[in-house]
């Protein structure tokens, strides 16, 4: 939420193409930074910044809305977000099913 009120708005300030580059460093960054976390809060601070930028994720959502044609926008950005949800969702069950 954090991520989405700030980035967002930077997005239309600086342009999408910067931003959606921010936002894909940032995710990187802290997320190789989490497995190397020692600690309780160093963990906790690499997975805050890590959602700080899935909040900027909306900026190449929308850029993608773009482009797609006006009489398929609609299906198609339901399909990522459908499969987005079920890859999302899936992944816990495929570590579980690991074990």
């Amino acid at each position: 939420l954090l991520g989405t009120l700030i980035l967002s708005p930077l997005g239309d300030l600086l342009g999408r193409r910067p931003m959606f580059r921010v936002t894909a460093a940032v995710i990187a960054f802290f997320g190789v930074a989490t497995c190397f976390s020692r600690t309780y809060w160093q963990l906790l601070l690499c997975r805050f910044f890590v959602g700080f930028g899935v909040g900027g994720l909306t900026v190449p959502f929308d850029t993608l809305s773009e482009f797609l044609p006006t009489a398929s926008r609609g299906r198609n950005l339901l399909y990522i977000e459908f499969f987005w949800t079920f890859g999302t969702l899936s992944v816990p069950l495929k570590t579980n099913h690991g074990q």
